[in-house]
């Protein structure tokens, strides 16, 4: 490990150059799995990110000169005409894989069961928006990912997951933390965004 840089490099070398296939970890987490040339990404390799992501490229003398992301459930990203959740098709990437379900039980993001969000709160999806405090927050409730703009406060508010905190909503009581609200269901008919 470079003590200066916080890198990690392991795999072959040739004249004091990273040489073959190896792996390269960056201090942020991120990790390039591939081939090394003169101690450049060269040829096939990967950019893994710490969510499970990949940048999937050909590399020349360290330049991606081809390349895909692939998002941690296999979900392709097309840069051009992309269609996922689009006005046309709303479905997440799980229901184009395993088909929709039925009125009342549809997904209301791409996880099976959405992650529980406090009363008052939006699902952002990589946490939670709390207006009270402006924050993006993890969903544990354990670290602040970030604050939004006023713009994008208003969209969040108009088109995200809302955690309720009146009764409207068939909702079950976490007996563990009477705060958060298991969003399993939705009103029959209806999506429950606020």
């Amino acid at each position: 490990m470079s003590t200066w840089s916080g890198t990690k490099y392991e795999g072959p070398n040739k004249n004091e150059w990273f040489e073959g296939e190896g792996r390269f970890k960056f201090p942020n987490g991120v990790v390039y799995e591939g081939e090394f040339r003169k101690g450049e990404f060269h040829g096939k390799g990967a950019l893994v990110y710490p969510n499970g992501g990949r940048y999937e490229a050909t590399w020349e003398r360290g330049y991606a000169v081809e390349g895909c992301y692939v998002f941690n459930d296999g979900l392709l990203y097309e840069d051009r005409n992309w269609q996922y959740v689009s006005q046309g098709d709303r479905r997440f990437y799980t229901e184009e894989m395993e088909g929709l379900q039925p009125a009342g039980k549809t997904l209301l993001t791409n996880e099976k069961v959405p992650p529980p969000i406090p009363k008052g709160t939006y699902d952002y999806g990589s946490g939670y928006f709390d207006p009270a405090t402006e924050q993006i927050v993890s969903y544990d409730g354990k670290e602040v990912l970030g604050y939004v703009t006023e713009g994008e406060e208003k969209w969040i508010k108009d088109h995200c997951r809302k955690g309720f905190e009146d009764g409207s909503l068939p909702v079950e009581k976490n007996p563990d933390d009477p705060d958060l609200v298991p969003v399993s269901k939705s009103p029959e008919g209806g999506a429950d965004s606020a």
